[in-house]
Parts: structure tokens; C-alpha cells; sequence
């Protein structure tokens, strides 16, 4: 399908940040974590609590388990012909990291990064839990070996294993986020039973390391446009209790890899730094949304697929994606937790240039910039006066990259830096002789 924007007069906000805040009922567990998901806060300002509630309350649930599992089948197929060689640009082409699954990844970093992790033979089951139930009401495991997943399963709302019981303690699998507060407990007493399930299942792999990942699903499965305030939102989620304040995390790992627990005891600005470089190695990318996906939300649940094109339309149009520096700069919401009240609910970020999908030098059309963008602008990108066409280095994800650059470019590029780095020690060599 082809995305189209809305028109400009539908995207006019019906409330503030903050009346979108206290919409949200006092009763909803995840309200006080809302500030750092912005996605649920933007909806909120054009949408009623009573319409969002559905979704959340219900389809939510079904329509994400969907989604990763379409992710998961594409792929495996795009893995299988990364590790055959069939795609040759590589470093020019982004894909679905499968673990976070709304993350990218640059398809040479892939294998190198996965292993660096998460060790070279690993199991990572991530359990979303529904925001107003607070039941665990969907599962998928994946298997990787040297960086590329192997095999993978899925538990949908209604499945039996969901209610399979703790052997000491008695509980059912869903309803262990109820029955502790403190989601990383509720975490370890999810993963005791997720690693029987798992070695039941796949046997082969019992020796395995086995993490297990939960997160809200409202809160915690939906990023911004740019890859940058990606990893900024999941670094926010994660030290939601040790930065913020806030009773718990919002999302997180039992255990924690190990390189990924010193990365999170960072600063957020070098968090971002040290994960974009082993994602994108640092690039910016503007994330793609599955179209196809899309095509069945907007044949079987049509408000819903208004409610995501308004989403898109809204930060590609009216907010404007920024630049690496400016993530590394913002100031994210202040939580006080004397009060137990938030003392601003945005994120500030710097004044200066961002991306708008329709700005004539950047030669966009929506479709396009939903598709996903890869840019050749960083964090140490400096006096940059606007983003250009030439600043594209492909369109699209996995198999369906189209790259705007010469084959060889990054070669070339490389050798002109080399160039130039001699050309400057032969000056200075020159100058220094002079002044001897």
C-alpha cells in the first residue's frame, strides 16, 4: 500500500500535554510511566481516554503479538540470505533486530552485535503485559546462535500455556505482574516458568542462556520515528526507578546481560552514543513502519489505522524528527516522588533544525518517509544549515532497500578522508619546518 498523510487541518491537537495526562484515569496501573512513552501522551491529545481504552483493554494485545510474529517470519528469511551473502550493501541496508523487537539494526552489524550482547547460544523471551489487566497476555521466544536466530514461538492471548501454574508458588503465568508490584520479582517468577515451557519445547537448547524481557504494552511498545529517541525511550524505561524515581522500571531483562547492565548505568546522552554506534554505528534512521501490516489493520479496524496515519503524520509533519544532537540534549519530563506527581510532562528539546518529510531539499514523499530513511548524519554532525536529498544513503528496509548512493561510496568516501589526513600532516610538517 501506499501511506498518504493527513491533511494539516486533522492534526490539530484537541487538548494540551497535560489535559491528555489527567485524561487517563487514576485507577490505569502504568499512568504515572506515560510521560515516557510521548506516543500515548500525542494520541491522548486528539483521542478520548473512552476510544483509546479499547484498544489497549483488548486488540491491543492481539494486533502487537501479530505484528512480531509477521517481523519474526520476514526475518528469518532476511537473516538466511544475509548469512548466504544476498545482500551485498549491507551496511547501507537496516533491519528488524528481533530483540527489542521495535529496534533496527544495520544489516553488517547484526551477528557481531547480537553475539557481543548476548553471548553466541541464547534464548530471549519477551512477555507483554496488558497496561489495564495487568496480565501477561502475550509471549515470543527466540533462539539465536553466532547472531542469527534459529527458531522461534509464540503465545497469543489465548493460549493454555498462559495459564500454567508456578511450581512452588502456585500462580498462573498471566497474572504474576498482579500479583507483585515490583515487575522485576514478577519478572524472575515469569522467567522460572517461561524456561520450562522453553525446555520442554525446544530440548536442544536447554543449555542455553535464557533471559526473559516483560514490558507494559501500552507504555512500552511503541517509539518515536528516530532511531536515536528509540534507544532514548528504552534507556528512559528501563531506569524509570533508578533516574526517574518512579516505583519500577517499565520494562527490563531477568537477568541482565551483563554488557547491557554497565550501558544502562551510563548517562542517557552516552547510552544513546554506545548503542546507536553498535546498531547504526550511530547513523541516524528515520524507522519504518510494516505497510503491510498496515493494509490488514486498515481493511479490518479502520480507526485504528486513522489513529496510527494521524501518529505518523503528526511527527513527520507538525513535530519534525530531530537530529542525534538534539536527543543527546533534550531534557526528558521530571518526576518529584515526594509528591508522586510529575512536575512537566514533555521532553525539551534544543531549538535548531529538524527533519520534515514535505521540506523541498529533502525531495520526500510520505511513503518514502514511512518506508524508512538512512542518513549519513551523526552526533558529531556539526554546522548543518538543513538536511538535503544528499543526505539519504538509502530508502526502505531489508529486502526492500533502495539506495540513493553509488555502489562504492563508502570506499571512496574513506579514501578521501585518508587524503585529506595526509595533506594536513604534510602542512604541518611544511609549517612546523618553517617556523624551526
Amino acid at each position: 500500500m501506499i501511506l498518504e498523510p493527513l491533511d494539516d487541518s486533522e492534526l490539530k491537537p484537541k487538548r494540551t500535554m497535560t489535559e491528555a495526562y489527567k485524561s487517563i484515569p487514576d485507577h490505569i496501573y502504568t499512568k504515572k510511566w506515560t510521560p515516557l512513552a510521548p506516543t500515548v501522551l500525542w494520541n491522548l491529545q486528539f483521542y478520548d481516554w473512552g476510544e483509546y481504552e479499547g484498544l489497549v483493554s483488548g486488540r491491543y494485545d492481539e494486533h502487537l503479538a501479530r505484528l512480531f510474529r509477521k517481523r519474526m517470519d520476514d526475518g528469518m528469511e532476511l537473516d538466511r540470505m544475509l548469512d548466504e551473502g544476498e545482500i551485498k550493501r549491507k551496511s547501507e541496508t537496516m533491519v528488524y533486530w528481533g530483540y527489542p523487537p521495535n529496534l533496527t539494526i544495520r544489516a553488517d552489524l547484526h551477528s557481531s552485535s547480537s553475539v557481543m550482547i548476548y553471548g553466541p547460544s541464547h534464548d530471549i523471551c519477551f512477555c507483554g503485559i496488558n497496561d489495564i489487566t495487568r496480565e501477561v497476555r502475550l509471549a515470543y521466544n527466540i533462539h539465536m546462535e553466532e547472531g542469527y536466530p534459529t527458531e522461534f514461538w509464540f503465545m497469543f492471548p489465548d493460549d493454555e500455556a498462559l495459564d500454567r501454574r508456578h511450581m512452588k508458588l502456585g500462580y498462573k503465568l498471566r497474572e504474576m505482574p498482579k500479583r507483585y508490584n515490583d515487575l522485576p520479582i514478577a519478572a524472575s517468577k515469569i522467567r522460572d516458568i517461561m524456561m520450562d515451557i522453553r525446555n520442554e519445547r525446544t530440548p536442544q537448547y536447554a543449555l542455553s542462556s535464557f533471559q526473559i524481557s516483560v514490558f507494559y504494552l501500552m507504555v512500552g511498545g511503541v517509539t518515536k520515528f528516530s532511531n536515536w529517541d528509540a534507544l532514548g525511550q528504552i534507556y528512559d524505561g528501563v531506569n524509570a526507578k533508578n533516574v526517574y524515581e518512579l516505583p519500577h522500571y517499565m520494562f527490563g531483562y531477568e537477568p541482565w546481560p551483563p554488557m547491557l547492565n554497565t550501558f544502562f548505568a551510563l548517562d542517557r546522552d552516552q547510552w544513546c552514543i554506545s548503542l546507536s554506534r553498535m546498531l547504526s554505528m550511530n547513523q541516524l534512521y528515520m524507522q519504518h513502519v510494516d505497510k503491510e501490516s498496515l493494509e490488514i489493520i486498515k481493511k479490518n479496524y479502520p480507526e485504528e489505522f486513522k489513529r496510527n496515519q494521524l501518529t505518523y503524520s503528526y511527527q513527520l509533519k507538525k513535530i519534525g524528527v530531530p537530529l542525534p544532537q538534539q536527543t543527546m540534549k533534550c531534557i526528558p519530563p521530571k518526576f518529584n516522588p515526594t509528591t508522586g506527581e510529575w512536575e512537566s510532562l514533555e521532553f525539551q528539546y534544543p531549538e535548531g533544525l529538524r527533519i520534515f518529510y514535505d521540506d523541498p531539499a529533502l525531495d520526500l514523499s510520505f511513503d518514502e518517509a514511512t518506508s524508512g530513511v538512512l542518513f549519513n548524519l551523526t552526533h558529531k554532525t556539526k554546522n548543518l544549515e538543513k538536511v538535503t536529498k544528499d543526505h539519504v544513503i538509502s530508502i526502505g528496509h531489508g529486502l526492500n532497500t533502495r539506495y540513493l548512493k553509488p555502489e562504492g561510496w563508502i570506499e571512496e568516501e574513506k579514501r578521501k578522508k585518508r587524503r585529506l589526513r595526509k595533506v594536513k600532516k604534510v602542512r604541518k610538517l611544511i609549517k612546523y619546518k618553517k617556523t624551526a
